[in-house]
């Protein structure tokens, strides 16, 4: 009677799971291009937001932004705050600075926090808004270059709180400028990578085996403070991303194929330009 009385709850809680929704939580990424740019899909952030589509995130929603759309922006957050499992700002040039300002005068106000902001050589348009990383940022990562041109904008090369990385150092390349930064395969592919591994996953796989199935049910139901059933139920039958990404175990593996499918369609964009 006891196992028949588990089994018959545990068919109670499959058939919840039934009319929910099984999709991963959503992992958003607000992208900002920089002065003069557009938000052409073909063209800096908008490659690295289609490359990362591409990929296959689980629950993965980009979205490019002008530097000066950061209330769009915020609209935008806003519409995934209940379902949303990691918050990811990236930003270039003026849209550096619009990261850390949608992160401290939009989001803190609101109560809430970023994962991660990436800015790629920011420049500040407004004096000491790109200095410190926000409170409200669990992770800042700064990629900057040392400007040589008579006319190059100089990003800003010391982010308190941040990584600050100098990418003509990291890819033994000096070529690399304020205006190309954000065109760089390489470091699309490190941004993804950075975004990667500050995915949030949820804790349900009770058992640690690698996915949320059944035997999750039953050690929660031997031991229900290992975790929430509600969060169980609605990520059922989906893999964690660790266990997704366990194809592209090292770094470098993940490198290549994000700049495979970056190169992919940079391609496709040269394609188009000799047709027009």
């Amino acid at each position: 009677m006891k196992n028949t009385s588990r089994w018959l709850l545990f068919l109670v809680v499959l058939l919840g799971c039934s009319v929910q929704s099984a999709a991963a939580l959503t992992n958003q990424v607000v992208f900002f291009n920089g002065f003069l740019a557009d938000t052409n899909p073909s063209t800096g952030l908008g490659i690295l937001n289609s490359t990362l589509t591409m990929l296959g995130i689980p629950g993965y929603e980009g979205k490019l932004f002008e530097w000066t759309q950061r209330q769009q922006a915020y609209d935008w957050v806003q519409q995934y705050t209940s379902d949303r499992s990691t918050l990811v700002l990236v930003g270039h040039s003026f849209g550096g600075n619009s990261a850390f300002e949608l992160a401290d005068d939009f989001l803190k106000p609101a109560g809430l926090t970023v994962d991660l902001v990436i800015q790629l050589d920011p420049v500040a348009y407004q004096s000491g808004a790109i200095d410190m990383v926000p409170t409200n940022v669990d992770v800042g990562i700064n990629y900057y270059q040392i400007s040589t041109g008579l006319f190059e904008p100089q990003g800003e090369d010391f982010v308190a709180g941040a990584t600050n990385i100098n990418t003509e150092v990291l890819f033994n390349d000096t070529s690399i400028t304020h205006t190309s930064i954000d065109n760089d395969p390489r470091l699309h592919a490190l941004i993804g990578q950075n975004i990667l591994d500050n995915l949030n996953q949820t804790s349900v796989d009770f058992d640690q085996d690698g996915d949320f199935d059944g035997a999750d049910f039953l050690t929660w139901q031997r031991n229900p403070n290992v975790g929430s059933l509600s969060d169980w139920q609605a990520n059922y039958g989906e893999v964690p991303i660790s266990a997704a990404s366990t194809a592209v175990p090292e770094p470098s593996t993940f490198v290549l194929l994000f700049m495979a499918a970056n190169l992919t369609l940079l391609s496709r964009r040269h394609t188009c330009l000799r047709g027009m």
